[in-house]
């Protein structure tokens, strides 16, 4: 794969890990110590095994593969977050 392209979809992967974490600490203060490292765990496990089992790339591009995998294990967990953000904000403005 083209390396500038894996580097493209890195960036939103990432973006998406950073949100998760930051509107974590917002919706679930008691716990956020918790759920951050059951997040970031899963993250390094499916980017382990996207970047050495499913793929043959070698080099920056495995890195690359694993960075995305382990951003794109937080999307769910991101987009949640951010729904329930959007859900809160709502009921303050009623």
């Amino acid at each position: 794969m083209n390396s500038l392209f894996l580097f493209l979809l890195c960036l939103p992967a990432l973006f998406a890990a950073v949100w998760a974490h930051y509107r974590l600490s917002a919706h679930s203060p008691s716990t956020r110590w918790i759920t951050s490292g059951v997040l970031v765990v899963v993250g390094l496990a499916f980017g382990w095994v996207m970047a050495s089992v499913y793929t043959e790339n070698q080099g920056l591009e495995k890195v690359l593969i694993f960075t995305i995998s382990f951003g794109m294990a937080h999307v769910p967990a991101a987009f949640i977050l951010q729904l329930k953000h959007w859900r809160g904000s709502e009921s303050d403005q009623d």
